[in-house]
């Protein structure tokens, strides 16, 4: 039983389960918090009149707390499905490249770990389809659906392709914090009105219009982050096993262009990534928590990590730099926790006129 459990590779399921709740507990949260203060601020009337859709001038989550943790289990059931499908795939290669961690065909035997998969997944997939149809969004069953295909796909095939496996991982992890939008940020558009109106002290409307936009920003932003960190780590996990993947026939990266052409294109995608994060940094995020904590504690590991890359040419120097990206993914996504302390525009949020 624990040698199954490993198959679903806990430790990336708490960081999924991290990223979700970094999310709704952090960006939505905070913006929920930073907006609900700007309309309070804007209401001039010393009665508290207060917005009649919104009790108290304060915005709660539309998306509810139960909801949202079925879409948790949901995301984790399909993900752990994922990797056991991958594993027992991956048997041939892992003896090249790692036989000591080999699990199928020796601790688990192969029936074992195909029914697990079937279970996880179906599990998974139920829950993501009553979620949707509870919550009213229906349309947004179509994903788990998407990702159950895109990792059996990955795992039968697109894995051994130029390129395609990196890129269908990436776009699954991307999904992950995406998927919390689609269903926080669409539920809150549907529950609360975009334009609002507040009485003033000399009986005057002052319209007031919410900005649904803002948590999308940040959201997107960390899907972008999710996406490039994840395409490198796969690259880097690939010039790690090009000895397996050369004997399964597999083509990728390194294996088509490369040990160097690889290093280069990892390295590429990864200062673009340094780019993204710089620019946040110094263009969107002007108080001191973001300015020290995203410049040292997540800068320093996606420095580090390039350097391993670049002068890496073992399997375990390759495996160090892609935990060095794990860890400053890991530091991006606790950030979401602090937005609450950090200074967010007004304007941005809501725009008042009379």
């Amino acid at each position: 039983m624990i040698d199954l459990i490993r198959l679903t590779r806990p430790l990336n399921l708490l960081i999924m389960a991290l990223t979700m709740a970094a999310m709704r507990y952090g960006v939505v949260g905070a913006w929920l918090d930073h907006t609900s203060a700007a309309i309070q601020s804007t209401s001039i009337d010393p009665t508290g009149t207060t917005i009649a859709e919104i009790p108290g001038n304060r915005l709660m989550h539309a998306f509810t707390g139960v909801h949202f943790w079925l879409l948790v289990l949901s995301t984790l059931l399909i993900a752990a499905g994922g990797n056991v499908i991958n594993d027992y795939f991956d048997t041939r290669i892992d003896r090249v490249n790692k036989p000591a961690q080999v699990i199928v065909g020796r601790t688990v035997k192969r029936r074992v770990a195909m029914a697990g998969h079937l279970v996880l997944s179906g599990l998974g997939l139920a829950i993501g389809a009553f979620v949707p149809w509870r919550s009213g969004q229906s349309r947004l069953g179509v994903i788990p659906a998407f990702a159950v295909i895109a990792l059996w796909s990955y795992s039968t095939r697109l894995k051994r392709a130029f390129l395609i496996g990196n890129g269908t991982v990436a776009v699954l992890a991307a999904l992950v914090p995406i998927t919390v939008g689609l269903y926080e940020v669409t539920a809150l558009a549907r529950t609360y009105p975009r334009d609002n109106w507040l009485s003033t002290v000399n009986g005057e409307l002052l319209k007031v219009v919410i900005d649904f936009n803002e948590p999308w920003y940040w959201i997107l932003g960390y899907g972008l982050f999710a996406f490039l960190a994840t395409l490198v780590r796969e690259i880097q996990k690939d010039l790690a096993d090009v000895e397996g993947d050369r004997a399964e026939g597999c083509r990728t990266l390194p294996i088509v262009l490369g040990m160097r052409w690889g290093k280069d294109v990892a390295l590429t995608y990864m200062g673009l990534l340094l780019v993204c994060v710089l620019y946040a940094r110094m263009a969107l995020l002007h108080d001191r928590l973001s300015y020290w904590y995203i410049g040292i504690a997540v800068i320093t590991p996606l420095l580090l990590s390039a350097g391993f890359t670049y002068n890496a040419s073992t399997r375990r120097e390759h495996g160090i730099a892609s935990h060095l990206l794990k860890a400053a993914m890991v530091i991006a996504i606790l950030y979401a926790f602090l937005l609450r302390h950090t200074i967010w525009d007004p304007a941005r949020l809501l725009c008042a006129s009379v």
